[in-house]
């Protein structure tokens, strides 16, 4: 497992979803853009079943997760690349390398929270990882 800086094709991505998602309203503390998308959330469970097949549940996770990812950043966190033996994910970490690491893939877990079907778990998330 080793962590790499971000190179600038990535920032630019994450500079564009950043802007989309100020745009949409998804800004603020980890908590407030959290709280953003468990609402989201269940608006997207409360859609019939045939409707759900055409949310933009990538789009989604990725504004949410960026922005998510952003606000860590604010928080003392670095966007950095995760290379290990499953691949390569966009990750934030704090303390890269020492005693206290801590890093997590905010676009990874957003879209999970997806499959839970049910609001609160990215809540829950957000109050054991920080």
């Amino acid at each position: 497992m080793a962590f790499a800086d971000i190179d600038s094709a990535i920032q630019i991505q994450i500079d564009a979803d950043l802007a989309e998602a100020a745009g949409r309203g998804i800004n603020g503390s980890p908590a407030d853009i959290v709280g953003s998308f468990e609402a989201e959330l269940a608006d997207y469970l409360a859609l019939p079943a045939d409707v759900r097949r055409s949310f933009p549940r990538g789009e989604t996770a990725r504004l949410y997760g960026t922005a998510l990812g952003q606000a860590l950043v604010r928080e003392g966190f670095t966007w950095q690349l995760l290379h290990d033996a499953y691949g390569t994910d966009l990750v934030v970490v704090k303390d890269a390398g020492g005693t206290n690491e801590k890093y997590t893939a905010p676009l990874v877990v957003v879209d999970q929270r997806f499959e839970d079907e049910e609001p609160g778990k990215l809540t829950e998330f957000l109050g054991q990882f920080l």
